[in-house]
């Protein structure tokens, strides 16, 4: 900003010079004229909302579980409608089933490290132990996207989960070097290495294992350790929805929209309140009695927690013009 302020001045003092002391004014005074008055707009019009502009976003990562990844939606997700709607590059990294904290190892805020083991000269999957706070986190059940191709100990290659014997592998990409593995060594997730900053973050996480009033704190400062690690300042958190199964989620959604404030979005309360009229449905008698018992209308769900088609329409035009709102892309 110093550097701005020093630049209108010699700007200024240059013009002082060559307009002087009266005298008919030249085409050249009135475009200096105009670069001064340029130059004092910028200075004064300059928001908080521009400077996170000047690192323009170019993708749009949705961080979550099955209702990031879309079930119930007949191929249509959130993040594929914010695709058509913003133009940016999407990224859909939800899985099925996973909770806040499988998320956060996906992500690499949590490291998963691994047991001592041998990666071979060549491409053979070689078993491997995998590690997160003491524990097996019980990871790519249902996908591994975020995860692969990952690295252990520099080398390149794809962790999977083979259901028939509850057993991980690792498979090198490239043939190399024999390595052996030490015990505890960290699981570099693709995620972890391709985080940028100048990212939009979605993150719609907390159903699966979902807490209560009294243990919402959890959920909250996972999703804050998420945000610091990423680094982005430019974030979107959705609210949960489902009531029947998240008794508390009320509660749960007024802790979340006090901790982060204007980046909270809460969806719920919106396919409550207009769901039906934005889809265009006419409310049914099920509808209705869905909506007295602050139910999201069965018209806009295939059970409990998933969406349909319109649901995951709905979601993604309001992440979408929640962006909007605060300002990380122009509509």
């Amino acid at each position: 900003m110093m550097r701005k302020v020093e630049h209108f001045l010699c700007i200024l003092v240059i013009g002082f010079c060559l307009i002087g002391c009266g005298g008919e004014s030249s085409e050249a005074d009135t475009n200096l004229q105009e670069v001064l008055t340029e130059t004092v707009v910028e200075e004064n019009t300059e928001s908080e909302v521009e400077v996170l502009q000047k690192e323009a976003a170019e993708r749009i990562i949705c961080w979550g579980d099955s209702l990031t990844y879309g079930q119930g939606g007949n191929g249509v997700t959130y993040p594929s409608i914010l695709e058509e709607k913003s133009e940016l590059e999407i990224i859909n990294y939800g899985i099925q089933g996973e909770t806040a904290r499988q998320i956060a190892i996906r992500m690499g805020v949590l490291p998963m490290t691994t047991g001592a083991f041998e990666i071979p000269e060549d491409s053979t999957p070689v078993e491997v132990t995998l590690w997160q706070g003491g524990e097996d986190p019980i990871m790519m059940r249902l996908g591994d996207c975020a995860i692969n191709p990952c690295k252990i100990k520099g080398v390149e290659g794809t962790l999977s989960y083979n259901a028939s014997d509850n057993k991980y592998y690792f498979t090198r990409a490239v043939s190399g070097t024999a390595i052996s593995v030490e015990t505890d060594t960290l699981v570099e997730t693709y995620a972890s290495s391709d985080k940028k900053t100048s990212d939009i973050i979605v993150l719609f996480a907390g159903t699966n294992l979902p807490p209560d009033k009294n243990t919402v704190g959890e959920l909250i400062e996972m999703e804050q350790k998420m945000l610091e690690y990423l680094g982005t300042e430019k974030y979107v958190i959705i609210g949960l929805t489902s009531k029947k199964l998240i008794p508390d989620v009320d509660e749960i959604n007024e802790a979340l929209a006090d901790t982060f404030g204007e980046h909270f979005l809460d969806i719920r309360k919106y396919l409550l309140e207009n769901g039906l009229k934005d889809a265009g449905i006419e409310p049914t008698k099920k509808d209705k009695k869905n909506l007295k018992k602050g139910i999201i209308p069965s018209s806009l769900r295939v059970d409990e927690v998933h969406g349909n088609e319109e649901f995951y329409r709905i979601i993604g035009e309001q992440v979408y013009n929640k962006i909007v709102e605060l300002g990380y892309v122009q509509s």
